[in-house]
């Protein structure tokens, strides 16, 4: 079901989304969703090189030079389900510690994750082909870095993303 959203009104309710909580489960470090706007198409040649301006921003290294990439498009179910599985199923083992006698605050980071995953998955449901792209090396000279993509568009064209720089080893 696609609404009519402005480009304006997702990006503020998708920053208030990841305001409390930022952490992609699918990443060893921290890695905050970052969320943005354009008017220009993203075609695996803009993912790409603004994925190359988030990795030579992290390396901090003057000439660095991102590996071969290829970019990977999965729908926001496959992406989601699992996170949100997994946000569920810790609640549900803290809820269970806290009916034993643990403190009920012990509940909060996760319920904090499972309502960012679930809010994710809303709001970019909400939008125009939502999909979520994935920036990997091609092997050949495998490094840590993934880049994440969760993009969606409205009708005058614009196109909504988040955007994360994955550390997988």
């Amino acid at each position: 079901m696609v609404s009519q959203i402005t480009a304006k009104l997702a990006v503020a309710t998708l920053k208030d989304a990841v305001s409390d909580y930022n952490f992609w489960g699918e990443s060893e470090s921290d890695s905050p969703l970052v969320i943005k706007r354009t008017k220009t198409v993203l075609d695996d040649k803009k993912v790409l090189a603004l994925d190359a301006s988030a990795r030579k921003k992290a390396v901090g290294v003057t000439g660095y030079k991102p590996p071969e990439r290829t970019v990977r498009v999965v729908d926001l179910a496959t992406t989601f389900t699992p996170l949100v599985q997994q946000a569920l199923t810790e609640f549900q083992t803290g809820a269970t510690a806290v009916i034993a006698g643990a403190g009920i605050e012990t509940l909060e980071v996760t319920a904090e994750a499972s309502e960012y995953y679930i809010q994710l998955y809303s709001l970019f449901k909400l939008l125009e082909n939502p999909r979520v792209l994935y920036v990997e090396d091609t092997g050949n000279s495998p490094d840590p870095y993934t880049g994440l993509f969760i993009t969606g568009s409205i009708s005058d064209g614009e196109t909504i993303y988040a955007q994360a720089l994955l550390i997988q080893t």
